[in-house]
This record gives structure tokens, C-alpha cells and sequence, in this order.
């Protein structure tokens, strides 16, 4: 018996990448699964291959997150599909459009107010009374260690300030839902080698500067994601609320211009071959 069994969860943004890799922990673990996602076919594709490998415990569900009553609908979908509600883990986030990096005003705030914080505030509150009658409700966001740093030319500034806003948002719903017995923490991912398309460290150089400036030395797996996101809807963090966990290697603990002599000392290396 898995350490999540017999728990419904749902998770936003399960199609793909870190979404899909919690998806297959939760399943693994024991629970049922219902993917929410716009990108509905690719949510109906992984919950046919999952079906294969991991029993009948998935159902795709097609929801435009940026509209609050989708998001209702899509919940009392995913209840009575399911049976109940025990776990929401709060994924979804709009696609990084780099055309955004470096824009102030005019970058793409709407996106990611919409999705990061509105919908998780929407999907919250349309679960809220079905994870406090649970008995062992738990909403998990996803959350970046961009929330707390800035990656200039990686993402732009409303990524940063929407997952700034979600850490704190998860603070304040912890303190709004434990009352209902309901815990609220969030997951901050560092590097991460997702599972589909191209992987950080396939570049020589990126892997390079990856082994020079993360304490362990290597990117993150998508399931190592899964696994704290699991650790914190379990019985193991019963007394566990208001947290944002960083999983990130170490990265942001190590000194900002060592890492950064040995970073480019590693990229001058690759770039010498």
C-alpha cells in the first residue's frame, strides 16, 4: 500500500513536464488522480498510458483555469469522478514567453495573475469544504526559486512577482484553512531535467555550469519534485502548514561569486574544446 492510498487528489497543469511527473508519483503512491488541464488531449493521452502501467486511478479533465467558473466545474468534475476530494496540487502556469524577458509594463502580467494566483484561489475555494471533510485535506503549490530571486534573463518579472505572491498566498491560506483541518504548503523547485522534450543538461555547457554551481551537483529530476510534493500531502507532514519547501540542491545557499568563478571557469572549459 502506497503512503497516499485511497487519497483523490487533482492536479492543474498535469499534462506535461513537473505537472505529469506528480501525476505518476501520486498514482505510484496510491491515489487517484484527476488532470486538469486546457491541453486536454495530452491529458487524456497520459492518463491512457498511465492506465497501462499504474491501474485505472487517472481521469484527463479539460478547464480553462483562467476562468472561475471553469475552475468550479472542473472540481465538482473531478469529486464525483473520483468519490471525494483529499489533495489539490496547485501546477498550472502559463508558458514562458521569452519576447516577455525584460519588459516592465507591458510583459505578460495578465497571463500569470490569471493562472498562478487567481486560479489558485478559485481552485481553492471551490475545494475548500470537500478537503476539510476529508479528515486529511492538503493543497500543495507549485511554487519557483524565482519567488525569491531573479533570473533577469530567464523568465519574466510577473513569473517572479506571481510566484513571489504564491509563496505568501500559501502562507496566508495555511492560516485561513487549518481551522477545517486543511493543510496548505508549497514545493520550489530549482534546475529541473523535466521528462519530455529537451533536458537542461543535454547542453554541454548548461551541464557544466549545472556541476559547478548546484551543491549536488546535477539538475533535478521531475520526480524528485513529485516526491516532496507527496512527502507534504502525507501522514509524514501531518503537522506540516504554511511551509515552502526549496528543492533546489543547495543552489541558493552557495555563495553568489564563487559560483559564478566557477561557472564561467566551467564554460570556459567546454567553450575551449
Amino acid at each position: 500500500m502506497g503512503v497516499l492510498a485511497g487519497r483523490k487528489a487533482i492536479v492543474t497543469g498535469g499534462a506535461q513536464g513537473i505537472g505529469a511527473a506528480i501525476v505518476r508519483g501520486l498514482l505510484a503512491a496510491g491515489s487517484k488522480v484527476a488532470i486538469i488541464d486546457r491541453q486536454i488531449e495530452k491529458a487524456q493521452a497520459l492518463a491512457d498510458d498511465l492506465a497501462d502501467g499504474l491501474g485505472d486511478g487517472a481521469c484527463a479533465i479539460g478547464a480553462d483555469l483562467g476562468s472561475p467558473a471553469e475552475c468550479r466545474s472542473a472540481v465538482v468534475c473531478a469529486r464525483d469522478t473520483m468519490g471525494g476530494l483529499d489533495l489539490l496540487v496547485n501546477n498550472a502556469a502559463p508558458g514562458r514567453n521569452r519576447a516577455m524577458i525584460g519588459r516592465i509594463a507591458d510583459a505578460d502580467w495578465s497571463e500569470h495573475e490569471s493562472i498562478v494566483l487567481h486560479a489558485t484561489a478559485n481552485m481553492v475555494e471551490a475545494a475548500l469544504a470537500d478537503l476539510a471533510a476529508s479528515g486529511q485535506g492538503a493543497v500543495v503549490n507549485v511554487s519557483s526559486v524565482v519567488a525569491g530571486a531573479v533570473a533577469l534573463e530567464q523568465c519574466s518579472v510577473p513569473y517572479h512577482v506571481c510566484k513571489a505572491g504564491l509563496d505568501q498566498f500559501t502562507r496566508w491560506l495555511a492560516v485561513r484553512c487549518g481551522g477545517a483541518g486543511v493543510r496548505v504548503n508549497a514545493v520550489a523547485p530549482g534546475l529541473v531535467n523535466r521528462d519530455d522534450g529537451p533536458k537542461l543538461t543535454d547542453n554541454p555547457t548548461n551541464r557544466r555550469i549545472v556541476e559547478a554551481v548546484v551543491p549536488l551537483r546535477r539538475a533535478a529530476a521531475s520526480r524528485e519534485i513529485a516526491e516532496v510534493v507527496i512527502f507534504l500531502a502525507s501522514n509524514a507532514a501531518s503537522y506540516v502548514t504554511g511551509q515552502v519547501l526549496v528543492v533546489d540542491g543547495g543552489l541558493g545557499v552557495n555563495e553568489v561569486f564563487g559560483a559564478s568563478l566557477r561557472a564561467f571557469n566551467a564554460a570556459g572549459e567546454v567553450g575551449g574544446r
